[in-house]
């Protein structure tokens, strides 16, 4: 997960939905409010200019673990507050007031935000769990919920990391060669449940993401070592190539930029080059 600014630019237009979408986004969360928990949510938050801007957005990944549904297959619009029940409180019908709320709509791979089972591979034929976002939205305080659109967001204080809201969110997370994505123990308690609770609710170390996070990891160490050896050299334009090499893997735009980033600020513990 990296920090995504929902305020950047394409050139000197705003990334987002047209000023259509809004107007009749608009209209639908009044009704919302209108109908109470009655709501009916309808599809105008997947709408095709929904999905186009958060493709361009995010680069095209997927908002939790980086990878790259868009070009292998369908990805979900992810409501980050559920929009129709809370898994950790019965009573709570979801924030159908937010629904159709640009900020609260989010890129996901079908396996971070559905219920999915971890199939088993040739090298690892156990089945796995079952797990995925869908309608999970942990808070530190269930008594700070807000049941209702008259009640406060702010207090919330969610357990569930926002890559938008969230501006330190890398910081989070350690790696390692293996492709798991971990807890930083070096944080405060408060950030170590955050980041645990994160990992969980995505199931962001189900086995095929962390495959390939761990393949990304391992070219992001090669990038790195050869950049050192070419240091080294005392050969200019080769230094110049392999330090663009690197920039390749933590640019946002790069599948498990995240993990590439943290690669390269603890080298030391991935480098073997002395």
């Amino acid at each position: 997960m990296i920090f995504v600014d929902r305020n950047q630019l394409a050139g000197n237009v705003a990334i987002q939905p047209n000023q259509a979408w809004f107007q009749t986004a608009t209209a639908l969360t009044n009704q919302a409010m209108q109908d109470g928990e009655d709501h009916v949510v309808t599809d105008h938050y997947k709408h095709v200019e929904v999905k186009k801007s958060l493709e361009k957005l995010f680069n095209e990944k997927c908002a939790y673990c980086e990878g790259k549904p868009a070009s292998q297959g369908p990805w979900d619009v992810e409501h980050y507050r559920p929009k129709g029940r809370v898994k950790e409180n019965k009573d709570h019908h979801g924030y159908y007031w937010l629904a159709y709320t640009w900020d609260n709509l989010l890129p996901s791979c079908v396996f971070c935000n559905q219920n999915r089972t971890d199939q088993p591979t040739f090298d690892d034929p156990t089945v796995g769990p079952v797990a995925g976002k869908l309608d999970q939205f942990p808070l530190h305080d269930e008594a700070n919920r807000a049941m209702g659109p008259n009640d406060l967001l702010n207090l919330e204080e969610p357990l569930l990391l926002n890559p938008c809201m969230d501006q330190d969110c890398e910081q989070y997370f350690r790696y390692d060669v293996k492709g798991y994505i971990l807890v930083e123990e070096s944080n405060s308690v408060p950030k170590q449940e955050r980041a645990e609770e994160t990992i969980k609710i995505c199931h962001l170390n189900r086995r095929r993401l962390r495959s390939d996070r761990a393949k990304e990891i391992a070219k992001a160490i090669k990038a790195i070592e050869s950049h050192e050896l070419a240091k080294n050299s005392n050969n200019a334009l080769l230094i110049k190539v392999t330090h663009e090499l690197v920039e390749l893997f933590t640019a946002a735009d790069s599948q498990f930029a995240g993990a590439a980033r943290f690669v390269t600020n603890n080298s030391h513990a991935f480098n073997s080059v002395p």
